[in-house]
């Protein structure tokens, strides 16, 4: 059987059960496997033995339930409450008052979360009764919060980095060093676009009573930001200037939040119990999900399906931004019916190779990527973060964060336009490691 029908089978397949909504990692496992036996009979089931090991045995994904257990215990401990009133406190003069903070403390949770939807949801949970009992527009608290919570995949450490970097064997650290600078430029961006609106109607963010505390209680409020600056400066300064791997940062930073979580004398066994459940069920979604797009990637190679394709673009002599610009509208597309992760292990066993062949840079590339799947996080149906909000909301419309969120969307596309231009604002840092 020729590679075309191995991938029509392939692609028809898998819509089909993504379509009946089954389990992305068991339709990846599945369709996967009908390829490896069309391809190579009951002898290419050998090789999904070795694939299981090999992945599972990656030292790098240590890093991911790890991050993710530091998020949780934050969030559960109240630490990220305490830290969002601060941030809140200082940014209270700014137009657009409370919803700047909204975009400074997910970006600032971001780097000590790793997750789209922690972000979201530890911020958003404390800012969302906050802003409406203040009266702010449901839509603009709800959109900068969807957007500003797909901050934590892009400002290290990023759990989709670290997949993405295990995935092609490319340097974590360069690629988390590489996603801070444009997280800074887009939530920068984002609290300029909420200035302008609220400027333009100030009656999206009416003024707030905290412009009038004490400077003894501002100073209360903001001493709870210093902890959280604290646990990030030490997990990311280790990784940058490589006193330790993205692994072992991960573990400091797990026990960092318990020992917050102990110092703001919030810890006990129940709160622990929790976060670890949450972290591991998190985890196993993910590890289920790489451990079926690896079987699938596996496939895809011994079908010649890899080879095939790859050679295919190229033969079709596209332009290299022609190219770059189908790329985009692929995962944009993609984003409307898919999860970041499974995006990411559909796609790049297909077009890394082509990527690599059109002379893109491995890193520049892995933020670029990370930027549309944040896209794929606030745009319909699937965008895990508007349901998200809208879940934590008290039962506000969906149409309302949709359409609080849609503006970012075109935000996001502004920086990939910057990235596109000016490659530095990605690659310069990582340069100097």
């Amino acid at each position: 059987m020729g590679w075309e029908s191995m991938l029509f089978i392939l692609l028809a397949t898998l819509g089909l059960m993504l379509v009946l909504g089954q389990w992305t990692a068991f339709a990846l496992g599945f369709v996967g496997t009908l390829i490896l036996y069309i391809a190579r009979g009951t002898g290419g089931f050998i090789s999904i033995s070795s694939v299981v090991w090999n992945t599972a045995n990656n030292y790098i994904l240590i890093a991911v339930p790890l991050f993710l257990l530091m998020g949780e215990v934050i969030l559960r401990s109240g630490v990220s409450e305490r830290f969002y009133r601060g941030v809140a406190t200082l940014l209270v003069w700014a137009p657009g008052g409370l919803l700047h903070a909204n975009v400074v403390a997910t970006a600032i949770f971001s780097a000590i979360s790793g997750s789209s939807v922690a972000t979201a949801a530890s911020v958003g949970t404390v800012a969302i009764p906050e802003l409406r009992a203040r009266g702010y527009d449901n839509k603009i608290v709800f959109g900068s919060l969807a957007a500003g919570g797909t901050l934590g995949i892009l400002i290290p450490p990023s759990i989709v980095m670290i997949l993405y970097g295990a995935l092609v064997e490319e340097s974590i650290p360069k690629l988390f060093m590489a996603g801070l600078f444009p997280g800074i430029a887009m939530a920068a961006l984002f609290s300029v676009y909420i200035g302008l609106r609220v400027m333009a109607n100030r009656a999206l963010a009416p003024r707030v009573e905290e412009q009038h505390l004490s400077l003894k209680t501002r100073l209360a409020y903001t001493a709870h930001i210093l902890p959280v600056l604290a646990l990030m400066v030490v997990v990311l300064g280790g990784i940058y200037w490589g006193v330790t791997t993205p692994t072992e940062a991960a573990a400091i930073g797990a026990l960092g939040a318990i020992a917050l979580s102990v110092g703001y004398r919030t810890f006990n066994l129940r709160l622990f119990g929790d976060a670890l459940l949450s972290s591991v069920r998190t985890t196993c979604m993910v590890l289920f999900i790489i451990l079926s797009a690896q079987i699938l990637s596996t496939a895809l190679a011994y079908a010649g399906i890899t080879r095939e394709m790859s050679q295919w673009i190229v033969d079709m002599q596209f332009s290299k931004w022609a190219l770059f610009l189908a790329m985009v509208v692929l995962y944009i597309i993609l984003g409307f019916f898919v999860d970041g992760i499974s995006m990411i292990y559909i796609t790049l066993p297909v077009l890394f190779p082509v990527v690599v062949a059109a002379g893109f840079d491995v890193i520049w590339f892995g933020v670029v990527l990370t930027i549309l799947i944040e896209l794929g996080q606030i745009t319909p149906p699937v965008g895990l973060n508007l349901f998200t909000i809208q879940g934590i909301s008290g039962g506000r419309p969906f149409g309302e964060v949709v359409l609080g969120s849609t503006p970012f969307v075109f935000l996001m596309l502004i920086i990939i336009a910057l990235l596109v231009f000016f490659p530095g604002l990605a690659l310069w840092l990582p340069s100097l490691m």
